[in-house]
């Protein structure tokens, strides 16, 4: 199966962000991805892979527990690795969504199953994507890289079925008192990767931009303390 394409290619964003992601070791070989959330190595990224595999595992147990055919649009896939995970729950099909060309032709190379799709879109612009209709609509990871939350949502709303959800996992909220110190140690650590102008793709959203949302995991302040979690809230977004 090949990438499926709804939108023109656009490469402005996505280089710099693979240029990002390669000089933060973040770009994997085929059998890395094949293994994930599982990563073997010991230099950088495997306390945090721990983290976002345990974050991934409550998300599928949560989707086995429903017991009846979900089809989910996986946005921000890069890899697959994620949307391949919740294909293999009985009666799914997941389709992964990204802009970033390189890693999705990893995804497609890498995962090849009759449920699970890879495609190339703008979900902001109508396409054929939006003849779809999603029970499940997860943005793991990815939601600092989207401006408008009130926009995105209201895209995604569209692409939902009656009674379908909206998920956020591991992508950091803030508060009034801790936004502007975070996005001042954002600006510092790109200008320290030498990509000071990915700082402005980057985006800090408050809880309040979400909207009426529900937090279905936070993380407790024993694991706060001794690291043994994720840090990031799970959270269905419930009306926007």
């Amino acid at each position: 199966m090949s990438i499926i394409y709804y939108s023109q290619p656009k490469n402005d964003f996505s280089d710099l962000y693979l240029k990002v992601r390669r000089k933060e070791n973040r770009l994997l070989s085929e059998e890395e991805i094949r293994r994930l959330p599982d990563f073997e190595k010991k230099e950088a990224h495997n306390d945090e892979w721990q983290l976002r595999k345990k974050s991934a595992t409550r998300f599928t147990d949560y989707l086995r527990h429903k017991n009846r055919p979900l089809k989910i649009l996986d946005v921000g896939c890069g890899n697959g690795w994620f949307s391949h995970l919740m294909s293999n729950i009985n009666n799914t099909e997941v389709i992964g969504l990204d802009i970033n060309t390189t890693e999705l032709e990893q995804a497609d190379s890498t995962f090849q199953k009759e449920n699970l799709t890879f495609v190339y879109a703008n979900i902001f612009e109508k396409t054929e994507l939006h003849q779809h209709k999603f029970d499940i609509i997860v943005f793991n990871s990815c939601l600092q890289y989207f401006d408008n939350l009130t926009k995105l949502f209201q895209v995604a709303d569209y692409l939902l079925t009656q009674n379908g959800e909206i998920h956020s996992i591991d992508t950091p909220f803030y508060n009034n008192n801790s936004i502007v110190s975070a996005k001042k140690r954002s600006q510092i650590y790109y200008e320290s990767l030498g990509f000071p102008e990915m700082a402005k793709n980057y985006f800090h959203h408050r809880f309040d931009d979400l909207g009426k949302h529900k937090i279905m995991y936070k993380q407790s302040l024993f694991s706060k303390y001794f690291k043994k979690d994720s840090p990031f809230c799970w959270i269905l977004i419930q009306s926007h």
